[in-house]
């Protein structure tokens, strides 16, 4: 896992034609990897979603690397630690490795709407981590989420977006705000996969 900071641990990749070369989907963590009762601070309560599984098994499959960009404010809130928030991650690692389901890296914000941070989504600060930090080209990548912010955050780099779920509403009340990177809205995670692998 790894916190937007100035104390991230740096390395240096193969190069960027090689890097350039790899696929990625970013993902959101809460309603679309897994269940949220509200600010989740328990790992005992960690589910993983219907379809995720699935849709990550053949994103996988077919050479998608994965990382989760998730906004936190339970911790700016004092509502999660940052031990439980670790420990909720680590949990979410757990139940994916069981199928062989590898996330690359972590991302998280702790903070809230006040304290105006560049992280926050729709701020695109740990988008542009995750593609800064494995050199990712964004026409290779895919954004998905159960929330616009969670796309919006990628828009000034062109990565495109899938909306998951209903948690925006009726789509006729969204659809007008929407960003213009989001290519599809789908019910869950397996049938996202199913889009992104027919471009």
């Amino acid at each position: 896992m790894t916190e937007i900071s100035s104390h991230s641990v740096r390395y240096q990749s193969g190069g960027p034609h090689h890097s350039f070369m790899r696929k990625a989907v970013l993902l959101d963590r809460d309603k679309t990897l897994n269940a949220d009762p509200g600010y989740l601070n328990d790992p005992d309560k960690v589910e993983l979603l219907p379809g995720v599984v699935q849709g990550l098994s053949k994103l996988q499959a077919a050479g998608y690397m994965f990382m989760v960009l998730t906004n936190q404010s339970g911790v700016g809130r004092g509502l999660i630690s940052p031990e439980q928030l670790y420990a909720v991650n680590r949990r979410l690692l757990e139940l994916l490795q069981r199928d062989h389901i590898r996330i690359e890296r972590i991302y998280f914000c702790p903070h809230v709407d006040a304290d105006d941070c560049h992280c926050r989504k729709p701020g695109p600060g740990m988008v542009d981590a995750a593609l800064n930090e494995f050199q990712l080209d964004p026409a290779h990548c895919w954004l998905v989420g159960d929330r616009l912010r969670d796309l919006a955050c990628g828009e000034h780099r062109g990565v495109p977006g899938i909306l998951i779920g209903d948690e925006e509403g009726p789509e006729e009340r969204w659809r007008p705000s929407a960003p213009e990177t989001l290519k599809h809205h789908v019910a869950n995670l397996s049938e996202a996969a199913d889009r992104i692998l027919q471009v």
